[in-house]
């Protein structure tokens, strides 16, 4: 029997066949997407290219053309206006309409748009009959990069439904290798762009860090190493190098009184001058000095001198140096004195390394500042042994409180008409474990420097009220003691707090405790003396002006202040005995005292003859050698408790 007397049974087998065709067809496309898929990275290209947006659209155009062979593709890119750009068309002006003219009506209708927001490809209508487009847009998952666009034959629009999914994977690694691109080329312009810039802010950095913000000099990093490189350019040259540091004096109290623009101000004027000097020196020189200014720390500045013409030269130089900084200027309209105490240390004689010549010169200028400022020094070894035992002493210091090494010795305080004992003054002595008892002068000023001070003025008042204790007395038959008080602690923000705390945990009425500030240093601070003196006159505390006669106080001064004694300084009572004339200058404090109201303590009495005279000036209570030297509290309760009158003999301090 022959088929065609079997219609139905041709109708199958013409349907098995193109079932077979279009599986066969199917076949074919999903070998091409594998091959397509396998090769998805030559997108990218290598680290160079993909560096290239053209690159990646023509790696990306050769994998669709394998994957789709239509009548015609174009790719289109968004560009940084949000534009559409034809960046590829695979057969431009072969086939009319033209692809990109298709386009345009695609984007006036509004069909383009629509197919942006597709994740997957559409078609779409030609205008030519029998064939379709194909729109896929082309964006990672938080940016659309294109548009891919195709025409093709409307019969093989059922084979390209099965290649869809590879066509979004493949146009999803295009968008991120656009992506790609665009972030190596923004990387390149920053590169380029610090490549132009990186050698003017090396510079700059370098100069930055190695020179001073406030005066442009070179710092401590850029000094050391100049000052290494001069000790190895004289290595074998019988020419010195000298190193001079400069510390201006007082400047914290100048940094204090008028702020810190004004200290600022101050250094860099200092600076300015110091530089114009050696510009001077070296213009004197004929060129032959060399010299490196530095400023090495805050008010510290340091300058190198190379070929000075011997130690002479370097003595004119710091000469030249120390006079011309001891001026008055004028900073922000306030007249501002300042001075510079110097310190030499000269290579190869005090160092052969940078260190060790920055450390000697150091001592030295430490050793100028002791013995009064304004001058200058060069370094000696015996200077260095010197500042080992100040090193010593405040590593000591720090621990003598803890173990119990302070005393205090009372200097009794009498009425010169009847030598009956009325109070004291407690004076500070270290009981040291090898260099036996030393007096305040001895540690004092390394008390202050290591702000030690606030401690140990503390501890005074402490043993001055567990003295006061021991008497057992009732508090209106207590004696009044008196106690110093340095200027660091006047500066302190709650002395007068931190006082009437003390002696009201001991109860010791706060009449019984006299404080004494010295006349000089009321005069550097008279606001904060006048604060701190109001206070305590508050809290019942007696209160004493120290050495007056030394710090030139005006009357303004005094009669603000809620001073209750002033104490004649001994370099005034010394010479009571020596004639009328040395006797005026005491007589004149005393009328001003009793002007003022003030009760007056002459202190450093030593003769008999003084006594006198001091009593016919109208002075009744004084203190010193001639009645008793300060002595231990044990001695001073027996004088007390007993009534004895001074003067009698004892022991010496």
């Amino acid at each position: 029997m022959s088929s065609s007397s079997h219609p139905a049974a041709n109708v199958e087998l013409n349907t098995l066949r193109e079932r077979v065709q279009f599986l066969e067809e199917a076949l074919d496309s999903s070998a091409s997407a594998m091959e397509v898929l396998a090769s998805t990275t030559a997108i990218f290209g290598d680290t160079r290219r993909s560096r290239s947006p053209e690159r990646i659209i023509q790696n990306s155009a050769q994998a669709l053309r394998a994957l789709l062979p239509a009548l015609d593709m174009a790719i289109y890119i968004v560009d940084n206006e949000c534009s559409f750009n034809l960046a590829r068309q695979e057969h431009p002006g072969t086939l009319e309409p033209d692809l990109p003219c298709i386009v345009e009506q695609l984007i006036e209708d509004g069909q383009f748009a629509w197919a942006l927001h597709q994740s997957h490809a559409v078609c779409l209508p030609s205008p030519v009959a029998d064939e379709s487009l194909m729109l896929h847009v082309i964006s990672t998952r938080t940016r659309i990069r294109g548009m891919f666009v195709a025409r093709f034959r409307q019969e093989d629009l059922q084979r390209y439904e099965v290649i869809q999914a590879t066509l979004t994977m493949l146009l999803f690694n295009t968008a991120y290798a656009l992506e790609s691109a665009d972030l190596f080329q923004m990387m390149e312009r920053r590169q380029q762009a610090l490549q132009r810039v990186t050698e003017r802010q090396s510079r700059d950095l370098l100069h930055h860090m190695s020179h001073d913000s406030l005066t442009d000099l070179p710092n401590r990093m850029l000094f050391s190493d100049r000052l290494s490189q001069a000790i190895e350019r004289h290595a074998e040259n019988p020419d010195r190098v000298a190193l001079i540091l400069l510390d201006l004096d007082n400047f914290k109290r100048i940094n204090d009184s008028l702020g810190h623009r004004a200290g600022d101000e101050l250094i860099r004027k200092v600076a300015q001058d110091l530089s114009e000097l050696l510009d001077r020196a070296r213009a004197h020189s004929g060129g032959r000095l060399r010299t490196t200014l530095s400023r090495l720390d805050g008010d510290e500045f340091g300058i190198l001198v190379e070929d000075s013409q011997g130690l002479d030269g370097i003595v004119r130089l710091v000469t030249d140096v120390v006079r011309s900084t001891a001026t008055e200027r004028r900073i922000f309209e306030q007249p501002v004195i300042s001075s510079v105490s110097c310190g030499i240390a000269v290579y190869p004689y005090d160092g052969k390394d940078a260190d060790t010549l920055l450390g000697n010169a150091d001592v030295a200028m430490h050793e100028v500042k002791q013995r009064g400022r304004n001058g200058f020094r060069f370094y000696t070894h015996d200077l260095h042994s010197r500042t080992f035992h100040h090193f010593e002493l405040e590593n000591e210091l720090g621990q003598a409180i803890a173990k119990d090494q302070l005393v205090l010795h009372y200097q009794p305080k009498v009425a010169l008409d009847s030598g009956r004992i009325l109070g004291a003054e407690a004076l500070i002595r270290w009981q040291h474990p090898t260099r036996g008892l030393l007096l305040p002068d001895h540690f004092i000023a390394v008390a202050e420097a290591m702000t030690l001070i606030e401690e140990i003025g503390e501890w005074v008042l402490r043993q001055v009220c567990r003295d006061l204790q021991s008497l057992r007395l009732p508090p209106e038959q207590l004696p009044r003691i008196a106690i110093n008080v340095s200027a660091r602690q006047l500066r302190h923000p709650d002395l007068a707090g931190d006082f009437h705390r003390i002696i009201s945990e001991a109860g010791i009425p706060p009449r019984c405790i006299e404080l004494e500030l010295t006349e000089s240093t009321i005069v550097d601070d008279p606001e904060g003396a006048l604060r701190v003196f109001q206070r305590l006159r508050e809290l019942g505390m007696s209160l004493a002006v120290d050495d007056f006669g030394t710090g030139h106080a005006s009357l303004i001064q005094l009669k603000q202040l809620p001073a209750d004694t002033v104490k004649i300084d001994r370099s005034f009572v010394m010479d009571l005995d020596q004639g009328a004339d040395h006797s005026r200058i005491v007589h004149a404090i005393i009328l001003m005292a009793r002007t003022l109201d003030l009760d007056v303590i002459a202190e450093g009495v030593e003769t008999a003859r003084q006594a006198e005279i001091l009593q016919e000036l109208d002075c009744h209570i004084a203190q010193g050698y001639l009645y008793a030297y300060p002595v231990p509290f044990p001695q001073f309760r027996d004088w007390f408790q007993d009534a004895v009158t001074l003067p009698v003999t004892t022991a010496g301090d």
